[in-house]
């Protein structure tokens, strides 16, 4: 069974998706929520190796890319990818 959870921004597909979920204003989503928790770890861990004391906004997207591209390379342990 497929589950799609979202916030209000999914609304104007909900006619074509039948499993979705939409949370309620002011409503988090567990499962994103530590994803970006996991994505934000990783980015502090990455910068806290370089030898800067400012980041340009460039290299924070970069940084960003990066853990993303990496977190979305492997498939999770329960098979949801």
């Amino acid at each position: 069974m497929r589950n799609i959870l979202g916030d209000g921004g999914f609304e104007c597909v909900r006619n074509n998706l039948a499993d979705i979920n939409i949370t309620s204003r002011n409503e988090h989503v567990p499962e994103v929520e530590r994803y970006i928790r996991t994505v934000k770890e990783r980015v502090r861990a990455i910068a806290s190796v370089l030898p800067f004391k400012q980041y340009p906004p460039r290299l924070i997207a970069e940084m960003v890319y990066n853990v993303v591209f990496w977190l979305n390379t492997f498939p999770h342990n329960d098979g949801v990818h």
